[in-house]
């Protein structure tokens, strides 16, 4: 036996180590090993101590887990080991040194992987009242499981580790216990009991706020809330949904005695002073319920222990993190054994399957050419003008449309400007005389400009000829001016244009200071200076001073001037 054990020992911590590897194939390979091998013959000589070493590798495996179909399907096998186990001893030892791991390494999780801890941590409560299901609510087995979460979990203030850093697993389990116990109910009274003793302890003993505020609100006041809306549905006569939460946690709200229980509670003098106000709290409340059912006169059956068939938790079907769908390979690998063994049936259903995703994928692209095509012509429809704008703004796709009225516009201004700069010999003026174009082909042409006749003849057609030419009236000119609709009309800018709504054509651009900021962007208009106005000069003191004499004044100065 000592060989035997000594042996389990070596390998439990040979598989922890592969437990933690980096690779998750060989992750996954070990905790098969574990679960269908390894745990069902080796855990009766397994150590409390060779349980925490594969414990800590398989934190770490999970930790590793990626993908939720992948963290669920490894959560619920590794929970399964605790009600699956050769026996019940074997189960909660297990469940031990999963809470022990776990409230040691609490602390470390963070916040991107707690979610899949939690899950984790659910699927062991899950798993734990399987394991009490399994051996009918036996007083030993629930005993059992009742002192492990109470120890390890809500109350671990007695272990040497440090408590600061592992109460969130007993908030935790304190949130998810009655949600894990539902589908295990209905019970009797005397194992609600059992099972509720480490919360009445928390009461009782806890110092810790916010423990006792969850279970305050995770356990006694759901009791008491769907007790009170079970007993408005007995009185009104209405229907209660069979094994519905209100059933099961309403009848054990209202016939288990809790009003006494947490009067006997707060009486203790080992209470803590400061869970007092909670706890009598709570008992006005469900003595105000007990009353209102004495008062109804509505009788409630006990409830009794059932032997029920409890729904597992579903296990992903996933073996590694990909999660990638076994049907689908399976169906892979018979198609190539076909074809390696010349089986021309199967040779002609693989073709048949790839004729048709061709076929789908070709309607797939039919169809979302015709929805581009209709959207693409309601678009047109609708910015027809925006369009024609763009166009001649420079940034159309396609270019500038030349219609004949825009090329004998632009003609006329070029006509124009050129007279008034006076583009002829001896630099005189051509505003005295107007200038004509003169169209068709001119007999003698500069060299240089060959090659650039030849070009804008294809490109511009007749109306553009191959240029214009300005001359003045009764004389020759000697200077010919060139006007290439290519060159001149097609504007290339550098950077990208501005919005629509502010562009302006290359010769209304504003320049220098006018590109500063502040200064709203347009053509710039030359606007008269405001004249200044002359400021009214002061009047002097001696002018102030000389003002008329006041009709008394006058009468005053006659007289003295009598007088005198």
């Amino acid at each position: 036996m000592a060989a035997a054990a000594a042996d389990a020992s070596a390998e439990a911590a040979a598989i922890a180590r592969r437990l933690a590897s980096c690779n998750a194939g060989a992750r996954e390979r070990t905790v098969r090993y574990l679960l269908s091998d390894f745990l069902p013959a080796s855990a009766p000589r397994l150590s409390a101590a060779d349980l925490l070493k594969l414990w800590k590798g398989l934190f770490f495996c999970f930790w590793h887990a990626d993908k939720p179909l992948y963290q669920s399907s490894v959560a619920t096998r590794l929970a399964s080991a605790v009600s699956a186990a050769p026996s019940p001893a074997d189960g909660t030892a297990f469940l031990a040194a999963y809470l022990t791991t776990l409230r040691r390494e609490w602390a470390h999780i963070d916040v991107h992987r707690l979610d899949k801890f939690y899950l984790l941590n659910r699927r062991f409560l899950h798993h734990a009242f399987l394991l009490i299901n399994s051996n009918s609510f036996a007083p030993d087995v629930t005993s059992q499981i009742v002192s492990i979460l109470s120890d390890k979990a809500l109350l671990p203030e007695a272990d040497n580790v440090a408590a600061g850093t592992s109460r969130g697993l007993g908030y935790h389990v304190a949130e998810a216990f009655l949600d894990e116990l539902l589908p295990v109910l209905p019970v009797s009274l005397q194992t609600v009991d059992a099972l509720l003793a480490p919360f009445f302890t928390v009461l009782e003993k806890s110092s810790d706020r916010v423990m006792i505020s969850k279970v305050k609100a995770g356990i006694f006041d759901r009791f008491l809330e769907n007790g009170i809306q079970l007993l408005e549905k007995l009185k009104k006569g209405e229907e209660v949904e069979k094994d519905s939460a209100e059933e099961k946690l309403g009848k054990v709200g209202l016939l288990f005695g809790f009003s006494k229980r947490f009067l006997d509670i707060g009486a203790k003098a080992e209470t803590v002073q400061s869970n007092r106000k909670v706890i009598f709290g709570l008992r006005d409340a469900f003595v105000k319920v007990e009353k209102g059912l004495e008062l109804s006169g509505v009788e409630i059956p006990v409830p009794k222990f059932e032997a029920t068939e409890v729904q597992v938790v579903p296990d992903a079907d996933c073996s590694m993190d990909l999660c990638e769908d076994k049907a689908e390979k399976k169906k892979k690998k018979a198609k190539k054994a076909a074809l390696a063994e010349g089986d021309k049936e199967g040779a002609k259903a693989l073709k048949r399957e790839k004729k048709v995703k061709k076929e789908k994928k070709v309607k797939k692209e039919r169809k979302k050419k015709k929805v581009d095509v209709v959207e693409g012509g309601d678009a047109a429809d609708q910015n027809t003008d925006a369009h024609a704008e763009d166009q001649q703004m420079g940034d159309g796709t396609n270019g500038i449309t030349l219609d004949g009225t825009f090329l004998s516009n632009l003609q006329k201004q070029f006509e124009k400007a050129a007279a008034e700069d006076g583009m002829v010999d001896g630099g005189g003026s051509s505003s005295t005389s107007p200038a004509t174009p003169v169209n068709g082909k001119v007999a003698k042409k500069r060299k240089r400009s060959k090659s650039v006749d030849r070009l804008s003849e294809a490109s511009d057609g007749d109306d553009c000829s191959e240029g214009n030419l300005l001359t003045q009236d009764g004389e020759k000119s000697g200077k010919k001016v060139r006007f290439s609709m290519k060159n001149n009309i097609v504007w290339k800018p550098h950077n990208p244009l501005p919005p629509q709504c502010l562009r302006l054509p290359p010769s209304a651009t504003p320049r220098g200071s006018a590109l500063k900021k502040g200064v709203q962007p347009g053509p710039i208009k030359e606007t008269p200076t405001p004249l200044k106005k002359a400021k009214p000069k002061a009047k002097s003191a001696k002018k102030v001073l000389k003002k008329k004499p006041l009709s008394a004044v006058k009468r005053l100065r006659k007289l003295q001037s009598f007088s005198a």
